[in-house]
């Protein structure tokens, strides 16, 4: 009989003392207490790291260092997991009670499993490789809550590169989705709520950009991704203007 794959939640942390403990809260709750909670601070000076290492209950490793930026911090949780998958979750972010079961139950017969997330007031659902040419938002719900990553990928397609402060996870994913062999699963399930916001809401802009760059390096059109580009940018010009 095959083991059920272990898993592994990673949330990188700075200054989040007031969001910590809504997210311990719906760790806890989780049907499957089955998984390895990493905890990767930036050193914050709030007093997160201590209330981390007074939830030993569910913290399996922590660490609090300065870093370079979320994917670096990112990067070093990966580094440090022990197990087959590994799902990102913001501080911020809340997981549904049967998140891990349900990702679990999928995992097994998959290299990167897709959840539905709430969002925004609404929810999303599904995952779509053959949309990658039009990005990420066309083409899975979210990387953090919604995206159960097989650990050993890694491996083939590298860490999350620091050269895209905002993009680094479509960077990777766009990369893992579509290759060859590649086992994607959409799951019909709701694994939570991803708290939207964060630098890609704040810096419009720079996130357009770093989108135009990554569609390029994973080899698309350049003719046709100037076209989106400019498409986005009038769409959003209020959103543009008011920055």
């Amino acid at each position: 009989m095959t083991a059920a794959p272990s898993i592994s939640i990673i949330v990188v942390t700075l200054n989040e003392m007031g969001n910590l403990p809504g997210l311990f809260a719906s760790l806890r709750a989780q049907t499957d207490r089955e998984f390895d909670l990493l905890i990767v601070d930036g050193r914050s000076k709030d007093g997160t790291f201590a209330l981390v290492q007074e939830s030993r209950d569910i913290v399996t490793y922590c660490v609090s260092e300065p870093d370079f930026g979320f994917y670096d911090a990112l990067n070093k949780g990966i580094r440090a997991a022990r197990t087959d998958f590994y799902l990102v979750v913001g501080a911020d972010d809340r997981l549904e009670p049967t998140a891990i079961a349900d990702f679990r139950a999928v995992a097994s017969c998959a290299d990167i499993v897709v959840a539905g997330v709430r969002a925004s007031g609404r929810i999303r659902q599904g995952c779509k490789p053959q949309n990658a040419w039009l990005g990420p938002s066309r083409t899975l719900t979210s990387h953090s809550v919604g995206t159960l990553i097989r650990t050993r990928l890694h491996r083939d397609f590298g860490y999350y590169s620091l050269r895209y402060p905002i993009l680094a996870d479509w960077h990777f994913l766009k990369r893992a989705l579509t290759a060859p062999g590649s086992r994607v699963a959409a799951g019909s399930f709701v694994a939570g709520t991803f708290a939207a916001g964060g630098l890609s809401t704040r810096n419009f802009v720079r996130t357009l950009c770093e989108l135009w760059l990554v569609q390029r390096e994973t080899g698309e059109s350049a003719a046709v991704q100037y076209l989106l580009f400019q498409m986005r940018l009038l769409y959003n010009i209020r959103k543009v203007v008011a920055r």
